[in-house]
């Protein structure tokens, strides 16, 4: 690609981040760093020196780290499972992992309070079991709710990830190890787990920053005991008003979250050497035979798996059907109403509509940006085109909630004012979801054949028409996939929004959050399955989609 038409090429995008990302997130900061109009760091000096910010930012990362190997614990032997068994379903469970990755975080929490509350279906199903006198488990409101939570959300990532490594292996150098009468043991610990470190290690990292990062599961499930920055920053910004504190609690976790960004993505780029390093000649062989100890455990790993991650989520469509009394629609009938709701600060179906309208006016924002961005990162070879791509990346490395409140506070004056509108919140989520687009789009663009494009500008075509009539058709998969995936994300956004949303822009994650505050399980669980059903669809069609060109880059 020529230099003239790579700095076109990102025109638009650096124009739309400056506008919408970095001038109002510099205005924050600045707030942090400034007092009385000169440089000042008291305000990161007052919240080192606060205990119970201290104890919020230890919280936080014993939080994560704990998730994180949790996840660890629950995906890789899902990913032992998806590469070395074959059973019936195994291809739509590996397509069914990344599911939870997309699936709100608010549903999630939901369906862990009515399965695993004190009068959750876990307890009560135990209660049937053991008897009325058996104690309940006490699993939520408390650290151990959070870590489980997480686990839910994230496991599968590791799963996804691990198993794609653990199949591009070449299965002739443990062969040769066996020949050496090296027992299964000794090889899986000497010979196979170095070659998947990387991976594990890339994806601990992932999951390490999603969960420090994690807002909505630890606002719901954790409460001012256990909070996280994130939670910090909501509760000083929109309850306290302490905007300087606020926003140098932001430049705080802005810091550690770019240095757990560099370490993943130091992580991910020893992946990528090792899948290169890789000479596969034949796919690794499936185990074969009769019962086994281990098949006992894996079996006992699945029926334990179905019940921890299943059971959140038909607690959640159960309760969508349940009434006072007995089975009933009328939760699903209020979806449509127009009536005002206290709990929902506007009615239903309009906040049914405030999501389809967000979600697909930041899909239609975030794709052409995605688009120019993924085909810089593939097609052009500018000096320093590395750190281009980590600027245009940079609000993947920033928590949603400090992107809600750079926005609240940027779109409060000049150039733009859209502080309280729709608007505002479209701008929030096609920020947010733009960098997932590009990570979609790019496997499409780095799989499409260069001679194409080079026959069509033989017979006299121009670039942009060539561009147009010949790549566009060719990568319309992977189109589609970029843009289910930002639908789906823009539809379970509730971090950013909770910042920005006023009475009347209410979404259906924040309409989740707030009839669950309300104890309105019947309406949130309704709410929560429109969500759930969205996600599902999405990704089924993404699943078929990405047979093609098209597919999401993990």
């Amino acid at each position: 690609m020529r230099r003239s038409a790579a700095v076109l090429l990102l025109v638009a995008p650096l124009g739309f981040l400056a506008l919408v990302f970095y001038e109002p997130l510099f205005l924050v900061l600045r707030t942090g760093l400034t007092q009385a109009g000169r440089f000042s760091l008291s305000a990161v000096r007052a919240l080192i020196a606060d205990p119970y910010y201290r104890h919020v930012i230890g919280f936080t990362l014993e939080q994560a780290a704990l998730s994180t190997a949790l996840s660890l614990a629950i995906g890789f032997p899902g990913a032992y499972l998806l590469t070395r068994y074959t059973f019936p379903g195994r291809r739509a469970i590996r397509s069914l992992t990344v599911v939870p990755f997309v699936l709100p975080a608010i549903t999630v929490a939901l369906g862990f309070i009515l399965f695993f509350g004190n009068n959750g279906h876990l307890n009560r199903f135990l209660m049937l079991v053991f008897g009325l006198g058996h104690p309940p488990l006490r699993i939520l409101y408390s650290l151990s709710g959070i870590v489980l939570a997480h686990a839910f959300y994230n496991a599968p990532i590791v799963t996804r990830i691990v198993n794609a490594a653990w199949e591009g292996l070449d299965p002739a150098i443990d062969e040769a190890a066996v020949t050496l009468g090296a027992g299964r043991v000794r090889r899986f610990l000497g010979i196979t787990l170095p070659r998947l470190a990387p991976a594990v290690l890339s994806s601990a990292a992932l999951v390490f920053i999603f969960t420090f990062l994690s807002f909505p599961i630890v606002l719901s499930l954790g409460g001012a005991r256990y909070a996280t920055i994130e939670v910090g920053i909501y509760t000083l910004t929109r309850t306290l008003l302490d905007y300087r504190l606020g926003s140098a609690l932001i430049l705080l976790e802005t810091v550690l979250s770019l240095g757990l960004a560099y370490l993943y993505l130091q992580a991910e780029g020893r992946r990528a050497v090792r899948l290169r390093q890789e000479r596969k000649i034949r796919p690794i062989p499936f185990f074969a035979g009769g019962p086994s100890l281990g098949r006992v455990l894996l079996g006992a790993y699945v029926l334990l798996a179905g019940v921890f991650f299943l059971g959140p989520l038909a607690s959640i469509l159960a309760d969508s059907f349940r009434g006072a009394a007995g089975a009933t629609l009328d939760h699903y009938a209020q979806l449509a109403s127009l009536a005002y709701s206290p709990f929902l600060g506007s009615s239903p179906l309009r906040t049914v509509a405030n999501s389809l309208i967000i979600g697909c006016g930041a899909t239609l924002i975030a794709l052409p940006v995605g688009a120019a961005v993924a085909v810089f990162s593939v097609r052009s070879r500018l000096l320093g085109r590395r750190i281009v791509e980590a600027v245009l990346m940079a609000p993947l490395a920033v928590s949603s909630v400090a992107v809600g409140f750079a926005l609240l506070r940027g779109f409060a004056g000049p150039p733009l004012r859209l502080s309280g509108t729709l608007v505002a919140i479209v701008l929030a989520h096609a920020v947010l979801i733009y960098p997932f687009a590009v990570r979609a789009l790019r496997p499409a663009l780095e799989g499409l054949d260069p001679a194409l494009v080079e026959a069509a500008r033989s017979l006299g075509v121009s670039r942009v028409r060539a561009f147009f009539e010949v790549e566009v058709p060719l990568l319309r998969r992977g189109i589609l996939v970029a843009a289910v995936f930002s639908f789906a994300l823009s539809m379970g956004e509730m971090s950013a929004t909770i910042m920005l949303a006023r009475p009347g822009l209410t979404t259906i994650p924040l309409a989740v959050y707030g009839l669950l505050s309300a104890r309105q399980f019947g309406a949130a669980s309704a709410m929560a399955v429109v969500l759930i059903a969205v996600t599902g669809i999405a990704f089924l069609a993404i699943d078929r989609l990405g047979r093609g060109r098209g597919g999401l880059e993990w």
